[in-house]
């Protein structure tokens, strides 16, 4: 019976990606939600899916067999990025059971490393890292090692590399988390009676009973991973799947190129639930029954209400030193930023020509950055100043995403998790965990590159129709994920000792997931806000 799922599960997550590589059919020609162009080119997708003569990649204009076109491409991707996500892994274990042991001064030493590494996009640490390798050759004239793909020559060190720091940052902060929570349990105050030592304790108890969370914690780091694959592939100039993707844009194409990036996630995911987490659903269902009654709450100064207590907890981040100076580099660049637009005449300076002293040409647009500061563009606008301006935008509409993206998930996530029946639950866990393992960046290519892309006879939509759809999409793709990552957090606090207490004295249920699963849940939201939000800053670089 299992199996039968696994395969009909599978079959669901193959027919989403049919349902999505068609999504440009939605616009064409100037159209904007075409249903009808969208059912002809879906009906034309399963005809050529039903003939094997139709599976081609065009190549430079020439038809070639998809597979035998696409296989060397897929190798090579693959092979970077399991690489990137193994040594991320590996290294966020290793740091995190390695800080349990540190003295306080080192473990402050080491989370500012990583709180400055999680800041940083992988598309300005890739960049980054190969300014340093061109910066170290020009002064040793020494090549350290390849830093982009040139002719047949393959590079491998630096992808892996840029690839392995978010997930492993992201995933050292959420391992680190959970041992901690793990470390006030009644088990482990037990244990420590009994005088195991610190890693006895560590690496066979605690260990054991935070992997089934990590496990679901790692499938949306590894979707934020794969996400960063088509941005990565474009600064080494790599010639991966995400490079054939770009080159032939047909649905049949798209439907492959998802399918075979899709297949090993769901078959590693799917097959892990499937043989390791064989939890009894009966008793899983009755642990983390709500009571059937909601209670009241309080929004009074005493009464602990919910104002007070999110005041506390937007309080208690502004006392970190990290948060607060993060928190003061992105109010001042928003600021800045407003502060330009609404002064500066002109909005981006020009530069066509540039004399010396003695009135002798000097440099021609586009200027380098030895001319003007940052360089420009090829009319001889200041990017500068065109960074400055856009800095507000792209700020805002990133942490506008990644809030929604939250609080909609957060809030779908308790009727879901709560009051779902268990076999809706399952089904819809299924269908969702399929888009764990689709790049979020090719997806969103696909459906708003006919919408943002300006076709010859200009725009049939405004500008704001623009703005909103793209907000809506960029939400509405990440949603199912956050959702059931939370629902999965909830169903694993709901096991603990102090809950079943709180459901045995009457607790209500707005009581017991304000007070009890909220202050565990608070630490985790910050991490995934920051994944979320760093991952909506890649989507304007496609």
């Amino acid at each position: 019976m299992r199996i039968v799922k696994f395969i009909g599960y599978y079959m669901l997550g193959i027919l989403g990606i049919l349902l999505i590589s068609t999504s440009p059919a939605l616009f064409r020609q100037g159209a904007f939600l075409n249903v009808g162009n969208y059912i002809q080119e879906l009906k034309l997708l399963l005809i050529k899916i039903g003939n094997p003569e139709e599976w081609t990649y065009l190549f430079k204009g020439n038809p070639e067999p998809i597979f035998e076109h696409l296989w060397e491409p897929y190798q090579y991707s693959m092979t970077v990025f399991f690489g990137g996500i193994i040594l991320g892994f590996v290294l966020a274990f290793i740091a995190a059971f390695a800080t349990v042991f540190f003295p306080k001064w080192m473990r402050s030493i080491v989370d500012r490393l990583l709180g400055i590494l999680e800041s940083i996009p992988d598309l300005l640490l890739a960049f980054s890292l190969q300014l340093f390798i061109v910066w170290f050759y020009r002064q040793t004239e020494t090549l350290l090692m390849p830093f982009a793909t040139v002719g047949q020559e393959k590079v491998y060190a630096l992808p892996i590399l840029a690839i392995a720091v978010l997930p492993m940052v992201t995933m050292y902060k959420v391992i680190l988390a959970l041992i901690e929570e793990e470390w006030t349990e009644s088990y482990v105050q037990m244990a420590r009676g009994k005088g195991l030592e610190k890693a006895i304790i560590l690496f066979v108890h605690i260990l054991r009973n935070i992997f089934k969370s990590a496990f679901y914690h790692s499938k949306i780091i590894v979707w934020g991973a794969l996400s960063s694959l088509l941005i990565i592939e474009y600064i080494f100039n790599m010639n991966g799947i995400t490079t054939a993707f770009l080159n032939d844009f047909r649905p049949i194409t798209s439907s492959f190129i998802l399918l075979m990036l899709f297949t090993p996630f769901y078959i590693i995911y799917q097959g892990a639930e499937l043989l390791i987490f064989k939890d009894e659903r009966a008793v899983e269902e009755a642990d983390i029954r709500m009571n059937s009654f909601i209670g009241s709450f309080s929004w009074k100064k005493g009464g602990g209400g919910w104002g007070r207590y999110a005041l506390g907890e937007i309080g208690a981040h502004f006392k970190n030193v990290k948060f607060l100076i993060g928190f003061i580099v992105i109010t001042g660049a928003v600021v800045i930023s407003l502060i330009y637009t609404m002064t500066a005449d002109p909005l981006i300076d020009q530069y066509r020509l540039i004399y010396d002293d003695n009135g002798e040409l000097v440099s021609a647009s586009p200027h380098t950055p030895e001319y003007v500061f940052l360089g420009t563009d090829q009319l001889g606008f200041s990017v500068f100043d065109q960074l400055l301006i856009g800095a507000k935008y792209t700020i805002l509409f990133g942490l506008a995403i990644a809030f929604l993206r939250m609080a909609i998930g957060f809030i779908l996530a308790v009727p879901y998790t709560f009051f779902l029946p268990g076999k809706v639950q399952r089904t819809f866990e299924k269908l969702v965990d399929g888009m764990h393992f689709l790049p979020m960046t090719i997806i969103a290519f696909l459906l708003l590159r006919p919408v943002l892309w300006m076709p010859p006879e200009g725009f049939s939509t405004t500008e704001t129709e623009r703005v909103v759809y793209q907000g809506i999409i960029l939400t509405i793709l990440a949603v199912p994920l956050v959702m059931t990552l939370f629902g999965n957090e909830m169903k694993l606090i709901m096991k603990e000792e102090f809950v079943t207490s709180t459901k045995v004295l009457g607790g209500s249920s707005v009581h017991l997931l304000w007070k009890h699963l909220m202050p565990h849940l608070s630490a985790r939201m910050g991490i995934i806000f920051g994944q979320q939000f760093i991952q909506t800053l890649l989507i304007p670089f496609i």
